[in-house]
């Protein structure tokens, strides 16, 4: 019952779900609907067969006889599968599983030579008119004679016998009358020539009852081979190259005969698969001209099976039939298209991924033959390589000559990124080099070492075009070096001694040089000639590293006596800029000095107006022209600005120092504190000066000689580029500039900041009477005892009247601090705190950054601050 209701629920699913309307609706409808669904669904005595089940079992089957190494039998079982499949059958199931239940270790006991048992006998061929004229041709002799239509009249009996005629002679070509004889124009048919043809025909002859194979010659079944290694339907072999079992040489063993023949399907197969290959065309000029050299490879490789099959149909000499003969020439001759065949098979599934993977794996395979001294392939690998690669050139050429692109090129590793970049960043940002996974370049692996190069001779061009000197000063471009097996390996038979990859970068490099000498030597002389790269440089030195002590001073006293005016206007952009171009062109012609720009990065306030750090707010510009900008990168500028502050800042503290003589601090009339401020004024004095010759003469000096003698030998704007960028980079790090030198540089500015306190404490100083001073503190001990000075007494007096007086007693025997005196100490004290943390940071960072700079200053503050102590 619970089936039943199961049934019933199925049901009732299945008409819900194939009408589409309310059962409520038309509930006659509805009924009888499910009536009919419920007969074809009634129970049955016995289940039908699953036709899956069988399908299941038939793919185990065909799995196990080819596991079993039965592939002639799987292949027959799947033959007949499929043709069973095409026909549609009710009981089909069912009798190919009755087939299953009646089989009995089908392995062991079926044989698929039973199975042309089977096979319906071949019928008769139909009558021809060939067949018809050979038996009764066209050329019997009476057939063009009249016809005597009186023949068989009763008349004849009465007329008079007719003497005998003398036969005409025998009919030549042409006869005096200029008629021509057909049967002159036939020639004899040879009677053997067709039972020789039918017995050629070994595909048609039984197989001996004995042994169920058909016997074949030797030379059928060298001629079957090379028809299979041309491409062609054979009967020795199948479709895909299998040798036919049933075929045997009478005169050899089976075995030795079906290995032989085995290994020329092997090669055969292999050669197919090359044809198969070649089928699918693509569309990229590339793989386009990697299947023209395979295709033009396959070709020579038919001509050359054509002349094997010439030797045995045509010998010209006495020729030994010999079936291993061809196996030895067909392997030589094929071993250079089977290891073709394997490159082919090994890149195609990565040829839509990269689209040059094969001049790679070319060329990896080219080094290989050379090491393992094949001659043969490495010949015959070389030349397709070169062939290849002459269409990577092109679009190589077209750019390093013409600096242009190929529309849409994936394949070429250059492309435009920013078309609408400035001029100013041509160079670095408006073409890019094409990087794929691992951030790796996307070009053949033997080219990645000349791509900079390359990448720099188009960008080269395109900077003259932007120039407009392209076509003016680029000279016309010589023949170029050839490219090819000759000329990178020459024509000699034997295998260059030298590698293949060492020879190759040789000659690209010469390649590559005929094209880049031509544009980079051009745009040299013009950046360094007509756009004065290295004056320049000479400038920024000039203007932000201090190479003229005198000129810097001048500009930054200037500075310094606008700031102490007091006035919020000191640092107007518009006066500092015309102070600037005023001081700056003792030393700079006109043009460079009106380039000058100072810059304000915010209004300044009186309180901060002694700070050395309010000069980070004062920022110098030099206006580049765009082709000097693409070697002074933006990026560096800040670098610049970073150390002519830092300079503006050690002479700002000298500033300061200086303004406070000797002779001021001796009028002071406290001993102790023309002590201390002659202590500050000397060390405070003698950092400004460490600080400054370190900068100057330990830092830029030598980093600027190194850098112009590098910078004049460079080759491209790249390399200066690189040059200027290492330049900048290296002051920056010396000059303590760094982010990790940050809390360093943090520490130097604190202490060349004590100057500013000290100045503005040192200007209220005067000549003060230390008894009045004394006196004047003496009022206000009481209130301010324990904040200023604490004081214990020697003696307690018990009474309270003389209290007061004997503490003031005590008090007037003691030294008192003055609010100069706290300030000054406390200077003093800062200094002490920082001067070590610097030397210490120094070293550390000396020792881990095995720069010596850093141990050198550090040993000259130490040296500098004992002596000062």
């Amino acid at each position: 019952m619970a089936q039943h209701a199961r049934v019933a629920a199925l049901t009732d699913e299945l008409v819900h779900s194939i009408l589409n309307f309310d059962p409520a609706a038309n509930k006659r409808a509805y009924r009888h609907a499910k009536d009919i669904a419920k007969q074809g669904l009634r129970a049955h005595e016995y289940a039908r067969t699953n036709p899956f089940d069988v399908r299941t079992t038939f793919a185990g089957l065909d799995e196990k006889f080819r596991v079993l190494n039965r592939d002639d039998l799987a292949d027959a079982l799947d033959g007949r599968l499929k043709e069973l499949s095409a026909r549609p059958g009710k009981w089909i199931p069912d009798c190919l599983s009755l087939l299953l239940q009646l089989s009995d270790r089908p392995t062991e006991n079926s044989r698929i030579e039973a199975l042309e048992l089977l096979r319906p006998p071949t019928p008769l061929p139909e009558l021809t008119w060939n067949e018809i004229l050979q038996h009764d041709p066209y050329s019997d002799d009476e057939i063009w004679k009249d016809i005597d239509y009186g023949a068989d009249s009763s008349e004849d009996d009465l007329l008079p016998a007719k003497r005998d005629v003398a036969k005409p002679p025998p009919p030549t070509a042409v006869d005096h009358d200029g008629t021509c004889h057909p049967q002159t124009c036939l020639v004899a048919v040879d009677a053997t020539a067709v039972d020789r043809l039918e017995d050629a025909q070994f595909w048609k002859h039984e197989a001996e009852p004995d042994h169920g194979k058909i016997d074949i010659t030797e030379l059928q079944a060298i001629r079957e081979t090379l028809f299979m290694l041309a491409g062609l339907p054979t009967s020795l072999f199948h479709a895909d190259r299998r040798v036919g079992l049933e075929y045997e040489l009478r005169h050899t063993l089976t075995r030795t005969t079906i290995h032989l023949l085995a290994e020329l399907s092997d090669t055969g197969r292999a050669i197919h698969q090359l044809r198969h290959w070649l089928k699918r065309p693509s569309s990229l000029p590339l793989v386009q001209t990697f299947e023209a050299a395979v295709s033009k490879r396959l070709l020579e490789y038919h001509q050359a099976l054509a002349r094997l099959q010439q030797k045995y149909l045509v010998p010209e000499n006495s020729t030994t039939v010999s079936l291993l003969e061809l196996h030895n020439n067909v392997r030589a001759l094929s071993r250079p298209m089977l290891r073709l065949a394997q490159i082919v098979a090994e890149i195609e599934p990565q040829l839509l991924i990269n689209p040059f993977i094969h001049l790679e794996i070319l060329f990896d395979q080219v080094s290989l033959a050379q090491m393992t001294l094949e001659h043969d392939i490495f010949r015959f690998l070389s030349h397709i390589f070169f062939e290849c690669l002459q269409t990577y050139l092109k679009p190589m050429r077209k750019w390093m000559e013409n600096g242009e692109l190929g529309l849409n090129d994936e394949t070429f590793f250059v492309f435009e990124d920013d078309s609408g970049s400035e001029a100013s960043s041509l160079w670095h940002d408006r073409f890019v080099l094409r990087r794929g996974q691992e951030h790796k370049l996307r070009s053949p692996a033997f080219l990645e070492p000349a791509a900079q190069k390359i990448f720099n001779t188009g960008k080269s061009v395109v900077f003259l075009k932007e120039l407009g000197l392209h076509t003016s000063r680029l000279p016309a471009i010589a023949e170029e070096p050839r490219l090819d097996h000759e000329a990178v390996c020459g024509s000699f038979v034997d295998l260059p001694l030298s590698p293949f990859s060492e020879l190759f970068q040789a000659a690209f490099q010469t390649w590559i040089e005929s094209k880049y000498s031509l544009a980079s030597n051009v745009l040299r002389e013009y950046i360094f000639n007509d756009c004065a790269l290295i004056q320049t440089l000479d400038s920024f030195r000039f203007m932000y590293l201090s190479a003229n002590g005198s000129v810097f001073q001048e500009f930054a006293d200037a500075i310094f006596e606008r700031m102490d005016v007091g006035q919020r206007t000191w640092n107007d952009r518009f006066l500092l800029t015309e102070l600037a171009r005023g001081i700056f062109s003792a030393e700079l012609d006109s043009s460079q000095s009106e380039r000058i720009i100072v810059r304000s990065l915010r209004k300044s306030s009186k309180s901060l107006s002694a700070s050395v750090k309010v000069l980070s707010h004062v920022l110098l510009d030099y206006a580049l022209p765009w082709p000097i900008m693409n070697i002074i990168q933006r990026s560096s500028i800040p670098i610049y600005q970073q150390i002519f502050t830092f300079l503006l800042q050690c002479y700002r503290t000298k500033y300061l120092l200086q303004r406070i003589s000797p002779q001021s601090i001796r009028e002071l009339k406290d001993s102790r504190l023309r002590q201390l401020s002659y202590k500050l004024r000397q060390r405070l004095i003698w950092l400004a000066d460490v600080l400054r010759s370190y900068l100057t003469g330990t830092v830029i000096d030598p980093c600027f000689a190194d850098m112009r003698a590098v910078m004049s030998k460079a080759e491209d704007i790249d390399e200066m580029s690189a040059i200027h960028m290492n330049y900048v980079a290296r002051l920056q790090d010396q000059a303590l500039l760094s982010e990790k030198l940050k809390p360093i540089h943090k520490a130097m500015l604190s202490l060349l900041d004590l100057a500013a306190p000290y100045s503005q404490q040192h200007a209220s100083l005067g000549s003060i009477d230390p008894r009045s001073m004394r006196q004047r503190n003496t009022e206000k001990i009481k209130s301010r005892r324990k904040s200023i000075l604490p004081i214990k007494l020697e003696e307690e007096d018990t009474d309270s009247s003389n209290a007061c007086d004997d503490e003031v007693s005590a008090e007037s025997d003691l030294p008192i601090a003055s609010e100069q005196d706290v300030v000054l100490g406390g200077i003093d004290k800062e200094f002490g705190r920082l001067l070590p943390f610097v030397t210490a940071g120094l070293r550390s960072v000396g020792r881990v950054g095995a720069e010596p700079v850093w141990e050198m200053l550090a040993d000259r503050l130490e040296w500098e601050g004992g002596c000062g102590q």
